[in-house]
């Protein structure tokens, strides 16, 4: 589950070409235990990489590689190709991508995966995170949000919420609150630091 507000891979004073973001992420289940996610973005100039735990399934991790394309200006668009690998409970190859778009105070954020498992085809699935919002007040944005994921199961193929996010310096905070009016609500919690 990402964060709109990433580090952007420029350099800075020192000549630094790497930037990153360090994000965990906490999914409040009703009658459930607390799960917790954790993901690292780390950017080399156009090269993307992540490291995540818990993302794909529980008690597995999944590393990620990716170039990134970015058209700058009003509209600023970016798209990331990447291929990845899991193990843990669940191990297979996850080709994917991840888009962004910024226009005034509008920003979209997508991220996309498919998952071939190495047990077999029964193990495949198709994840998928999208979220697109407004900047209501200096520093804070709302909008709405729908995943697909295989860790909570509900009638809903597609889990659709609401959210908030408050940038503060190096520091993102994100509340996201899925299925509102459904016996099937549950939140998510995240916080995200950027170097």
């Amino acid at each position: 589950m990402p964060c709109l507000l990433r580090a952007q891979n420029t350099d800075d004073s020192t000549g630094n070409k790497w930037s990153g973001t360090l994000e965990a992420d906490y999914y409040f289940i009703p009658e459930d235990e607390i799960h917790p996610t954790i993901t690292c973005y780390a950017d080399y100039k156009s090269l993307h990489f992540e490291v995540r735990y818990n993302y794909e399934d529980f008690n597995t991790a999944s590393v990620f590689a990716g170039k990134t394309w970015e058209k700058d200006g009003d509209f600023y668009f970016s798209i990331t190709p990447m291929i990845g690998l899991a193990v843990g409970n669940t191990n297979g190859i996850l080709p994917g991508f991840e888009c962004s778009a910024t226009f005034s105070k509008l920003s979209l954020y997508s991220e996309n995966e498919y998952m071939f498992d190495f047990t077999g085809k029964e193990g495949n699935f198709f994840y998928s995170w999208t979220q697109l919002g407004d900047t209501i007040i200096k520093n804070m944005q709302a909008g709405v949000a729908a995943e697909s994921f295989r860790l909570y199961k509900t009638k809903f193929d597609v889990q659709k919420g609401v959210y908030l996010e408050y940038n503060l310096g190096k520091f993102l905070f994100d509340v996201y609150h899925f299925n509102p009016f459904s016996k099937y609500n549950y939140t998510v919690a995240s916080i995200a630091y950027n170097f």
